[in-house]
């Protein structure tokens, strides 16, 4: 009799097992999938800049972050650098950017800005920003914004540019960083 009851008990789990295993069989765990795509410019690791301007660069960068003036101008070409179209100054480009600073302008902090945005080829010198060499009908509305307040009065008139550049020339020489014509 144990035996039976047992073989019952046995067949009645069995039962219990199949149901219960089935239903759950029937039963679909939803998964979500989250893609992401980032994009973004690295002009830092840009092949086509040679590596004596990206090194030169990322010098002047953290001279200029540190408002070092001194330091940013020790950076530049010994042999003609230019600073300004006004002709040398006492002091050099030191202290020509602490006159600006003093009359409102921030040449270093333009120069760390436009160290950071993309920048052109043009005349074999490497130049931030990119709208350097571009004239305010090449512009697109993305570059404008990039640009933003960099742009005198929000546009570039028909001599290109005229805001603050930076040129180095292929061997990591800082030729110039000036602002006007």
């Amino acid at each position: 009799m144990k035996f039976l009851i047992g073989l019952l008990l046995l067949v009645l789990a069995a039962g219990a097992g199949f149901i219960a295993g089935d239903r759950t069989q029937e039963a679909e765990t939803p998964t979500v999938t989250v893609t992401r795509t980032v994009m973004r410019t690295e002009t830092e690791r840009d092949l086509a800049v040679p590596p004596a301007v990206l090194e030169k660069r990322e010098q002047i960068l953290r001279a200029a972050e540190d408002r070092d003036y001194e330091a940013v101008a020790k950076l530049a070409d010994p042999d003609g650098f230019e600073y300004t179209f006004g002709g040398p100054v006492a002091g050099g480009p030191a202290q020509y950017w602490r006159d600006r600073a003093a009359e409102g302008e921030d040449p270093l902090a333009v120069l760390e800005r436009i160290l950071r945005l993309p920048y052109t080829l043009s005349t074999g010198h490497y130049v931030w920003p990119f709208a350097y060499d571009k004239t305010g009908d090449q512009l697109t509305d993305y570059e404008r914004r990039l640009l933003g307040d960099l742009l005198p009065g929000g546009t570039i008139g028909d001599t290109g540019y005229l805001g603050w550049r930076a040129g180095f020339q292929p061997d990591g020489s800082w030729v110039f960083f000036v602002a006007g014509d």
